[in-house]
């Protein structure tokens, strides 16, 4: 582009309006000259890219995209893994928030187990038919009365303390007849290696470890809900 022809109009166009600025020549422009060639070459050269304003707001948008980006969805977490990371606060005292001051408003006789009077019956009024568990403290078999030969499940403890035994007869005497627990029969000892054991109701139930595998979150809640209630 031309640029002296266009500030050679420019200065007639002024001059026109003001006949003093005729004196003045081209070689010496005047401020608002420079002004003018300033406009003139950035219009006759312009520079590739957006300008920098436009650079700066989009340099603006890709870092917010970069700080807003998707991320994939993680599956959500089952029951279990919800109940491992639960951490008990450090230092809180641990207290029902319900059922707190039964010791209290009860006698003596419901909760001091060591002062427990077993009543023992006869052992050989049942008969082990076969063996369908163990535990830590025991081992489980199905049995039968033999007077109206109903079936029933015998427990026989393992050799631990007196007080353990007499605190889980005393707790399951105190639990007989609520929902959702096992009956306690009776309670027999052998006479010569004086080895107890406890005789609970028969439950037709499925194998632990057949039937864990199979249970949803909904299950387990459902079955944690009935044993607390």
């Amino acid at each position: 582009m031309a640029i002296r022809p266009l500030l050679h109009q420019f200065a007639l166009s002024r001059n026109r309006r003001n006949p003093s600025l005729l004196l003045s020549p081209l070689s010496v422009p005047s401020p608002s000259l420079i002004f003018i060639l300033r406009r003139i070459a950035s219009a006759a050269s312009p520079i590739s890219g957006p300008p920098p304003h436009d650079r700066r707001h989009s340099h603006q948008k890709t870092s917010a995209y970069q700080q807003y980006r998707v991320r994939p969805l993680s599956p959500p977490e089952t029951l279990a893994q919800k109940i491992g990371k639960a951490v008990r606060r450090s230092g809180a005292p641990s207290k029902a928030r319900v059922y707190a001051d039964v010791n209290v408003i009860l006698p003596k006789e419901y909760w001091d187990y060591e002062s427990l009077t077993v009543q023992w019956g006869e052992q050989d009024d049942y008969e082990v038919v076969r063996k369908v568990g163990r535990g830590k403290y025991s081992e489980v078999f199905e049995g039968v009365h033999c007077t109206d030969n109903e079936k029933c499940i015998i427990k026989i403890l393992k050799p631990v303390k007196k007080k353990k035994i007499k605190r889980e007869i005393k707790i399951l005497q105190n639990l007989c007849g609520g929902p959702n627990i096992v009956k306690l029969l009776d309670i027999v000892r052998d006479q010569q290696s004086k080895t107890p054991s406890l005789i609970f109701e028969y439950v037709n139930n499925t194998d632990f470890k057949v039937l864990y595998p199979t249970l949803s979150d909904y299950d387990i809640r459902y079955y944690i809900y009935e044993l607390l209630k």
